[in-house]
């Protein structure tokens, strides 16, 4: 936020904030601090993907044989599972269609679909921050005083010109 009113203010020099601009830079405030939340609960969930495999082999080893295949409803059984020891994933993922691995796949299939869906994820979180952003900035620059002088819209510098003559002065 700092930085957003650092660069308004950069380009518009004599630029004064107008209380819809404050509450422009508020809402902005709000909508940024909670994407930056779910980017940083998102990028906690991509740096313990490790754990959650380990954690979803010991569901599969204790409920199948590593040879056996596991159908798309038995998967949605270890998720669910796997949801109910680790609640704050249901905010994340719902499911998933993982058929015709076996139970010694599965856990890697599993960890390796959450790591993209965490990647894909926090992109996406950071393109809404974007659009926010830009969306802000044109609120805020409509709502500034218009006594400003933008960069760019500062007169030349202006030099008078003289005629001078040729002829010799009497």
């Amino acid at each position: 936020m700092a930085l957003f009113v650092f660069l308004i203010k950069g380009w518009y020099k004599d630029a004064t904030f107008s209380p819809v601009s404050y509450i422009v830079g508020t809402v902005l405030f709000l909508l940024l601090s909670f994407q930056c939340v779910l980017i940083v609960g998102s990028l906690k969930i991509l740096d313990t993907t490790d754990v959650y495999e380990q954690e979803i082999s010991n569901i599969v080893n204790s409920t199948y044989d590593a040879t056996d295949e596991i159908t798309m409803g038995q998967a949605d059984d270890i998720i669910q599972v796997f949801i109910e020891r680790f609640p704050l994933l249901q905010y994340y993922i719902g499911g998933g269609e993982f058929s015709g691995y076996t139970a010694k796949e599965l856990p890697h299939a599993m960890a390796d679909t959450l790591r993209s869906f965490m990647r894909w994820y926090i992109f996406r979180r950071i393109l809404w921050c974007l659009g926010f952003v830009i969306v802000g900035a044109i609120c805020v620059i409509r709502s500034m005083s218009k006594q400003y002088k933008g960069i760019r819209s500062r007169p030349a510098i202006s030099t008078e010109r003289r005629r001078v003559s040729r002829r010799p002065r009497r």
